[in-house]
């Protein structure tokens, strides 16, 4: 009988976890930038990371909406992040913006307002409704970042948190040098709108980023709701670089901390550090 019963629990934990709850085998989490990216870069654009997009998830967590980067999809730039999340408890949730008629399954190429207002803000509206929650939180790498700003200008009053990862937040890197050159691009896309005071705004910086240049662009001026945290101040021989910002598990914990900063984590240092 106690067999029986055991069975029976494992199956209810086999059950729930299909229908969002938390998962009995946790999902691949991996921080080897190279081959993740090799491996899904190419996928379709409507691939999701490990762990996400379970639209039947609920959690006492704000769900999480991952906003990739530049020239990338959400399963190349999240194979770290959304399993982590996931495997720590949290809904999340993320999508391929910003592809143009030429990119075929890379985005973060279209006009940003677009990719923002057509885009990110309906998904945004999908994820609230099928969780029920009062608000979402979002986390940008790189361009995700001032989508999620932008975003912002439309769904305040639903946006919990915003973190950025490397994400240009006055409007000037090198990769908005290279977008002058695509026809894509739109007049004043640069400029993502002001602050909410309703949000928490959480931005994560290296000092040894190379293509959001020069890393203090990737910061907020002081101010209330604002928290700016440079990498190297946490861990001072870190050499964690831009791409890699999104698989290093010391940003993965600063992100749970700015998520949830009533049960922090220890932030490891040194571990899996990609330099560029």
């Amino acid at each position: 009988m106690r067999l029986l019963a055991s069975l029976s629990a494992a199956a209810a934990v086999l059950i729930g976890t299909g229908a969002g709850a938390a998962q009995a085998v946790p999902f691949p989490v991996t921080t080897d930038v190279p081959t993740a990216i090799a491996a899904n870069y190419f996928a379709s654009a409507q691939t999701p990371p490990p762990g996400a997009n379970r639209w039947s998830c609920h959690s006492g967590h704000n769900p999480v909406v991952l906003l990739h980067a530049t020239a990338m999809n959400q399963a190349a730039n999240f194979a770290y992040l959304s399993p982590m999340l996931a495997n720590a408890g949290y809904c999340v949730f993320s999508l391929t913006y910003g592809q143009t008629s030429w990119s075929g399954n890379t985005g973060g190429l279209a006009k940003r307002e677009a990719s923002a207002y057509r885009q990110v803000v309906p998904f945004l509206d999908r994820v609230l409704a099928a969780t029920g929650a009062a608000k979402v939180d979002l986390i940008g790498h790189s361009q995700g970042g001032p989508i999620a700003q932008l975003a912002s200008q439309r769904r305040a009053s639903r946006i919990g948190t915003i973190v950025g990862l490397s994400a240009s937040s006055r409007g000037h890197s090198d990769v908005d040098e290279l977008q002058h050159a695509l026809p894509a691009r739109a007049p004043g896309q640069n400029y993502w709108g002001p602050r909410h005071p309703g949000i928490r705004y959480v931005n994560l910086a290296t000092r040894f980023d190379h293509i959001s240049t020069p890393y203090p662009v990737t910061l907020m001026p002081p101010g209330p709701g604002i928290t700016n945290t440079l990498i190297q101040h946490v861990c001072p021989a870190s050499r964690v670089g831009h791409v890699g910002m999104a698989f290093s598990p010391t940003v993965g914990a600063l992100v749970r901390n700015a998520l949830d900063p009533a049960h922090r984590v220890r932030v490891p240092c040194g571990e899996n550090e990609f330099p560029e």
